[in-house]
């Protein structure tokens, strides 16, 4: 899970609020950043991996710190704010929509806490406030000195759309109840994921981090389905890593071991000494170049790996969520139809055979220039050495024409003609002559209605020399 916090820059943060029984005054903004900073300082106790970003808000909308977990360097950062003009709340849904889906992916699960003066009461309410396009909520604190406006008007103090809801500090407003507030929401909003991790008889009690997603619906052609999570993990087999290969995830997570009670009470014991299943799966996992396939809830299963972190050296046991269905690896087909290897090599079995893949394209894909580049450099390279590659040059000419009809892209028809018109009169004088014959008519090819016949193979110009033998069928 990840957190986005939005403070508000408005000019009415500067209001300032004198702290009863004393005189001390603090700005609104001053509080804001009181309330993150013991944010914060929870995070770091008890979610030290959670990623954080902030963003500052008024009439645009501005990434102040993208996600990190330093969040040191994120209060440093709070501290240097500066006042601007008025609230406009559309630009801030929109930048963090973006922030997240460019920085993380809309499947992960992140909380958005928002802090303003309390004029979100009618701002968060209009049609152009387009809800999170990611899975998480939307908490806004009020830092507002009549915190029952919200409600008299709307009756609750819930967003429109489920996007979240609205909350504020008792009164009057002090730097403690304002930091209560923020313990309370990190409290109930990071809730660490305990389960108990089982392969047999041997078991381990881990924490998922981040937190996964409990539960999950999907629509089908003729139903929805709801997947939920349980708190078991178990173990039902183990695969080999070249078998499994990369397939969809839904999401992935890091687990770790997690210290049990009796454990917890014998003070006096290093923990390296304490045995654990979670640190045995994960050596062997790591040793055996294999994958632990566990079911995580009725229909649902995830793969335990170790990751490798190359700019560390280190790896860690991670838990990649499938796909919900039993069909979440597809050339594994049912995973409850899994089942133990045979002992013999020769027996069928549902896994994807070792066959070699073959990587030789007859179509071509152009998603960036350099793509398309190198396929015209090989053209113009091949060119230049006819007439001994007139098999490869008509090859490469016939895979390129065909792709630009495809594509629509009749234009690189006609530029190629001109390329190899060019490339014609730049022969030297002591190329064989039907170098300069074979370009001359594979650029008339290109220039003709029958070369925009994605049926038609272009072959080579007969001719005179008998240098080679050109079998119209090699060109095919």
């Amino acid at each position: 899970m990840a957190t986005v916090i939005a403070i508000d820059l408005s000019v009415s943060m500067i209001k300032k609020i004198k702290i009863p029984g004393t005189k001390e005054t603090y700005t609104l903004l001053q509080l804001a950043e009181h309330g993150v900073n013991t944010l914060l300082d929870y995070l770091a106790v008890h979610s030290k991996l959670e990623s954080v970003a902030v963003v500052t808000f008024s009439h645009t909308c501005d990434v102040l710190c993208s996600f990190t977990r330093d969040y040191a360097s994120i209060k440093n950062k709070i501290m240097h704010l500066d006042f601007k003009t008025d609230t406009r709340y559309p630009p801030v849904i929109q930048t963090i929509n973006y922030l997240v889906h460019s920085q993380l992916s809309n499947s992960v699960k992140c909380q958005v806490i928002m802090i303003t003066d309390g004029n979100c009461y009618q701002g968060l309410r209009q049609p152009d406030i387009k809800p999170l396009l990611f899975s998480g909520k939307l908490i806004v604190i009020s830092l507002d000195v009549v915190p029952t406006i919200y409600k008299n008007n709307f009756n609750s103090n819930k967003l429109p759309n489920d996007m979240g809801y609205i909350t504020c500090p008792e009164l009057p407003l002090t730097p403690s109840k304002v930091a209560k507030v923020f313990k309370k929401i990190a409290k109930e909003t990071y809730v660490p994921y305990s389960a108990m991790l089982q392969c047999g008889h041997l078991k381990s009690d881990v924490h998922l981090i981040p937190p996964p997603i409990m539960s999950y619906t999907k629509v089908m052609d003729f139903e929805i389905m709801t997947y939920c999570i349980l708190y078991e993990l178990d173990i039902v087999g183990f695969l080999e890593s070249s078998k499994v290969e990369c397939p969809a995830t839904f999401s992935r997570h890091l687990v770790l071991p997690q210290r049990s009670s009796d454990e917890r009470t014998k003070s006096n014991l290093k923990s390296s000494k304490i045995p654990s299943f979670c640190v045995l799966l994960h050596e062997a996992l790591k040793a055996e170049n294999m994958m632990a396939l566990c079911q995580i809830g009725t229909n649902w299963f995830g793969l335990l790996v170790s990751c490798a972190n190359n700019k560390k050296n280190k790896s860690n046991l991670m838990l990649n969520v499938l796909e919900p269905g039993t069909n979440a690896i597809p050339w594994l087909g049912d995973i409850q139809n899994l089942t133990f290897v045979p002992t013999k090599k020769n027996d069928p079995q549902p896994l994807k055979l070792s066959n070699k893949c073959s990587y030789n394209q007859s179509d071509l894909v152009w998603i960036k220039k350099p793509g398309l580049q190198a396929n015209i450099y090989k053209i113009t390279r091949l060119a230049r050495k006819m007439p001994d590659k007139i098999i490869s040059f008509y090859k490469e000419l016939n895979r390129i024409r065909k792709s630009a009809i495809a594509y629509g892209f009749t234009d690189l028809l006609t530029s190629l003609a001109e390329l190899l018109e060019f490339e014609c009169s730049k022969l030297p004088g002591n190329t064989h002559p039907d170098g300069a014959l074979q370009l001359t008519h594979a650029a008339m090819i290109l220039q003709t209605p029958l070369g925009m016949d994605p049926k038609y193979t272009a072959c080579p110009l007969v001719t005179k020399y008998p240098h080679q033998k050109i079998m119209s069928h090699s060109i095919n």
